[in-house]
């Protein structure tokens, strides 16, 4: 399909002041005049103006433009960047039609191998990117960061209260994995946290993962597309959310995690949505969010797992499971990255998927004898 059609170009004016090149907007080619190349780049950020899937965030459509000003300030590193922005999306005349155009665009991408890093607009565009993957054939582990379930029966007005619900129900096929991050009790239907272990899916709210938040890492590699919805920033720290709350991640922590997703050789999208730039406090969420984009990039440069699992590349080890004379398991640890993966010796494949990131401690605790119940239960659920 022809791209430029679909699209605005960014306004000078957002990256004006920016002129040295130290800064990240003179090593990404950005559509300001001439639409740029992008078939072979490696990344690719699309803006979304459209907010008309929550009506109770309205405002989020100038989301994309406020975060551009702020990543374009950033510093560059010394890495070799391959990065284009497209610019903005352009609107449908309905929300249906938005969504039609951001899987056409994503599944466009994906097919020559291209990252579309989604910014702006509002969280139910996860909906539309997981039609890519459908419309591909590509089975997906999905992320959602979210202080909230968006499993709200359909009646509530705004698809962003009720679209991961569609998602689990009229596109599961799609999924090989749901993993829900950083939701608060207390503001998540007990009834839909019971859904999610029953299906076998996984979730980690938010005191859990700030008791170790090195220990998501692998949560984070299982991962194909992650969705972050920034009302899972506390409010202090990101204010531009109708839905934001006192308490939840911090922006270190909302860092850490796109860091994690950039690093991870599995990943083939990211989106970052709900921006609200009207209610903003000193620009504090569009800086935040930037940064948390500039992790995302930098991360992807430092990628070092290549997902073969070759002998050249991969230590292996194979450890019986305690009790079970039948049962073992294989784990893999990559020379260069360190990363881990664990699978069971008796569905044994080729197959990445087979495979179920994890960290060296739980290899050590197999070791031991212990079976570490977050990532074993998973293979051995693949297996049965």
């Amino acid at each position: 399909m022809s791209l430029p059609i679909l699209f605005d170009p960014v306004s000078p004016d957002l990256l004006s002041g920016f002129e040295h090149y130290s800064y990240l907007n003179q090593r990404v080619r950005i559509f300001t005049e001439v639409f740029p190349e992008w078939t072979k780049a490696d990344i690719a950020i699309i803006g979304l103006v459209e907010d008309r899937g929550n009506p109770d965030n309205e405002g989020a459509f100038g989301g994309a433009d406020a975060i551009r000003r702020a990543l374009y300030g950033l510093r560059a590193s010394h890495i070799k960047y391959n990065v284009v922005d497209l610019g903005n999306l352009r609107a449908g005349t309905t929300l249906e039609d938005s969504y039609l155009r951001l899987k056409e665009v994503v599944r466009t991408l994906l097919e020559s191998n291209v990252i579309p890093l989604v910014i702006g607009g509002t969280h139910d565009h996860t909906l539309p990117m997981v039609w890519a993957y459908e419309e591909l054939g590509r089975k997906i582990g999905l992320i959602n960061v979210d202080s909230r379930s968006d499993t709200e029966p359909s009646a509530q007005p705004g698809m962003a209260q009720h679209h991961i619900s569609k998602i689990l129900t009229k596109h599961k096929d799609c999924l090989s994995r749901y993993i829900h991050l950083a939701y608060q009790t207390y503001l998540v239907d007990e009834n839909i946290l019971a859904a999610i272990e029953q299906h076998h899916h996984f979730k980690m709210r938010l005191g859990e993962m700030r008791e170790d938040m090195k220990a998501i890492e692998p949560i984070v590699r299982s991962a194909d597309f992650v969705s972050f919805d920034l009302s899972a920033v506390r409010m202090s720290e990101a204010p531009a959310n109708s839905g934001s709350f006192p308490f939840g991640l911090t922006g270190e922590e909302a860092c850490q995690i796109a860091w994690f997703a950039g690093c991870n050789s599995k990943l083939t999208s990211f989106g970052l949505f709900e921006l609200n730039p009207g209610l903003d406090y000193r620009e504090t969420t569009s800086q935040m969010a930037a940064t948390m984009l500039w992790y995302f990039i930098e991360g992807f440069y430092h990628r070092r797992d290549d997902l073969t699992f070759s002998q050249t590349s991969y230590m292996k080890y194979l450890v019986p499971i305690a009790n079970s004379a039948d049962e073992s398991l294989i784990f893999y640890k990559g020379l260069i990255s360190n990363n881990w993966w664990v699978e069971s010796a008796q569905m044994q494949t080729n197959s990445e998927a087979a495979k179920i990131p994890c960290a060296e401690q739980d290899y050590l605790k197999c070791l031991h004898g212990e079976v570490p119940n977050r990532w074993i239960n998973q293979v051995l659920n693949l297996s049965m």
